[in-house]
């Protein structure tokens, strides 16, 4: 449907210059389409690679392969083709086939990951990915091997463990007031200015604007916090997990069919907030979407104004003066024009980094962080599609949440990854923390 009188243009947000406002819903105009190429089948760059890695006495069944790789996630396979083609690139400097693959030439390969400056947890990955790989073959992995074993602690000791982590995009300033692990004494000494020295939920928020992508981008980051979704996760939602609370706080409750940590499909349940949930309903309301997508690509066409001509007169032209209609019968002055043409499909995980990067920027511009220069490009740096999540882990730790419960929330099966992501708020939550915190002031 199109709609020449939008609500939002009055209801939501004044329009300063005397633009004329359309919304074209989904399916009603075309969005041009990036040019991205053919989708890569990764089953068969495996099998395609497998063939070329393998020895005599070692034939592909490309069938059962397929039926196997098929109960693994896309990501998944996506993984393991990517590891084994670097592993592919590694032996066309080695004698003899590459799989099944030695002892030795793990400890060769390791060697060479080392010296291109592959961080550990990479490369405990692509082996990992070899052996899942040997177990497809029906041969045992050589990385049970003690030396290969060895190979990896001393790699790991003399790189370091730690792993980089997605800057956290924590609520802001009022959870920051409630949760204050500073004392009073440094707050007051830098100012209160601790709080403004990263991007946060509320600049972000605060950083879109009343038109439908901002309305979009809003309800995203919103969600995105409340339920701490994975980026996979969160660009599938549809309206049809969305349900409204029945106990009038008008919170909600999301329905998450599938996840990293769900491939059969049981399902799970996360809160939505009050305020996430007028989010969302703001941008279906303004999108006309009933159904399917929540988040979708939205298009946007600008034209300029175009002020009016007066008829000019024939016989006060020249006689080889070019003739037109504007010329002979005059034009009406037109307004700018800005169409808004929503698409049918949802945005990728790619575009959700984008909206983060640009919602990021913005409140820069408009002064809602206190960050400049290189600082400024490093914390944009820094932000990425799990931001979202290891904010709210660390906002739960900081609440005293024990790992358990925010495994749970967070829909992990184990508390290891809970306490690496909020590794540097997780001891004000210990049970140290706990018990002395009211005695030892």
């Amino acid at each position: 449907m199109i709609r020449q009188d939008v609500p939002f243009a009055s209801e939501l947000a004044p329009i300063d210059a005397p633009a004329v406002v359309t919304i074209i819903s989904a399916g009603k105009a075309v969005l041009p389409q990036r040019q991205s190429g053919h989708a890569i089948d990764r089953i068969a760059q495996l099998t395609d690679l497998l063939s070329a890695l393998t020895g005599p006495g070692h034939a592909i069944d490309a069938l059962s392969y397929r039926k196997a790789l098929e109960a693994r996630s896309a990501n998944t396979v996506k993984a393991l083709a990517n590891d084994l083609a670097c592993y592919a690139a590694f032996c066309r400097s080695q004698a003899g086939p590459g799989l099944p693959a030695s002892a030795s030439r793990m400890v060769a390969y390791c060697e060479h990951l080392e010296a291109l400056g592959i961080k550990p947890a990479t490369a405990a990955r692509r082996l990992t990915s070899l052996s899942v790989i040997h177990s497809l073959l029906g041969v045992t992995s050589p990385m049970r091997e003690p030396v290969v074993r060895d190979t990896m602690a001393g790699y790991r000791r003399r790189q370091g463990t730690r792993q980089r982590q997605a800057g956290a995009l924590r609520f802001g300033a009022g959870i920051e007031a409630a949760l204050a692990l500073r004392s009073e004494d440094e707050a007051a000494e830098d100012g209160g200015q601790a709080g403004r020295s990263a991007f946060t939920l509320t600049a972000l928020l605060a950083a879109c604007d009343t038109d439908p992508p901002g309305l979009r981008d809003a309800a995203l980051l919103s969600l995105g916090y409340d339920t701490g979704l994975r980026v996979a996760e969160l660009v599938r939602v549809a309206v049809e997990h969305i349900k409204q609370g029945e106990d009038g706080s008008g919170a909600g409750t999301l329905f998450i069919p599938t996840s990293k940590t769900d491939q059969t499909g049981q399902g799970a349940h996360a809160w939505i907030s009050a305020e996430s949930m007028r989010r969302i309903a703001a941008w279906l309301r303004v999108a006309e979407i009933r159904s399917g997508a929540v988040f979708r690509r939205v298009g946007v066409q600008r034209r300029k104004p175009r002020g009016a001509l007066k008829p000019v007169a024939i016989g006060t032209l020249s006689p080889n003066a070019q003739l037109t209609e504007e010329r002979l019968y005059g034009r009406k002055a037109k307004p700018a024009q800005i169409a808004y043409v929503i698409g049918e499909r949802a945005i990728t995980p790619a575009a959700v980094r984008l909206i983060l990067k640009r919602r990021a920027l913005r409140a820069a511009d408009l002064g809602l962080v206190g960050l400049y220069g290189s600082t400024l490009e490093a914390a944009i740096a820094q932000l990425s599609t799990h931001s979202l999540r290891v904010g709210l882990t660390q906002d739960l730790f900081a609440s005293g949440a024990d790992a358990g419960p925010v495994a749970q929330a967070l829909r992990w099966t184990s508390t290891a990854t809970a306490l690496r992501y909020g590794r540097e708020l997780a001891p004000a939550s210990n049970a140290t923390a706990q018990m002395l915190r009211d005695i030892r002031r």
